[in-house]
């Protein structure tokens, strides 16, 4: 399993539930506005496809692995995105 950052820019709002529920079906925690972070037995580009479906041309995704070890820091981030990288990318 890997460990993922993941980010997106839509252009119309109305996309931004659609792949907001495909990351949390997936089982993704928020650690910003569009940052999310995921644990997945997929690819980088596998993740990217899958939530490709859930956007426009003109709206932008960027999939990251992050591995276990690495520095973070947060400020005022969501609960559940430091709880995951507390318990996945711990240091």
């Amino acid at each position: 399993m890997a460990h993922y950052a993941i980010s997106f820019e839509v252009r119309d709002s109305r996309h931004s539930p659609h792949i907001r529920a495909k990351l949390e079906g997936m089982g993704a925690a928020r650690l910003l506005e569009s940052l999310w972070v995921l644990t997945s037995p997929r690819s980088a580009p596998q993740i990217r496809d899958e939530l490709q479906k859930m956007i426009d041309l003109d709206d932008a995704l960027a999939v990251i692995e992050l591995k276990a070890g690495s520095y973070w820091s947060c400020l005022r981030a969501k609960h559940a995105g430091v709880m995951w990288l507390k318990r996945c990318i711990a240091y």
